[in-house]
């Protein structure tokens, strides 16, 4: 997605349900190097991964152990909390993209076409999304 919702990269399809970050590890596409990527905390770890990537991770409160009981977790700075809450605003704008592929409901219900046919469909579903976004056909 750019600042604008429009959708720039789609993956391929996989079988069943896959997490996020394991589908990124699979797919992995080559980004330039200013290109700034606003992940959740499903991609924890990915820094580990992937040292040279451009990304942005929301902070994360830091438990005291497991089998404490009634310790509570250490509260984030407020510069982290600002931090993730510009964070939230930014990925605000990808999930009312989801929301507009969603009501065509091709990545919800079970598609009773061709498996073949359903990365194409996609692909049309998204190119109908961004002409209604920008208002002009893209290329």
């Amino acid at each position: 997605m750019n600042k604008k919702g429009l959708i720039v990269y789609k993956s391929s399809h996989a079988k069943g349900s896959t997490h996020d970050y394991a589908l990124y590890k699979h797919s992995r596409p080559d980004l330039p190097e200013e290109v700034v990527l606003g992940l959740d905390l499903g991609y924890q770890g990915i820094l580990d991964d992937y040292p040279y990537l451009n990304c942005l991770l929301p902070f994360k409160r830091k438990s005291l152990g497991c089998g404490k009981r009634g310790v509570k977790a250490q509260p984030l700075l407020e510069l982290q909390r600002l931090f993730n809450r510009f964070l939230a605003s930014a990925m605000a704008v990808v999930e009312h993209a989801n929301c507009r592929v969603k009501k065509f409901r091709i990545f919800c219900d079970e598609f009773r076409n061709r498996l073949r046919h359903y990365d194409t469909m996609t692909d049309i579903v998204c190119g109908i999304v961004n002409f209604c976004i920008s208002g002009k056909l893209t290329i």
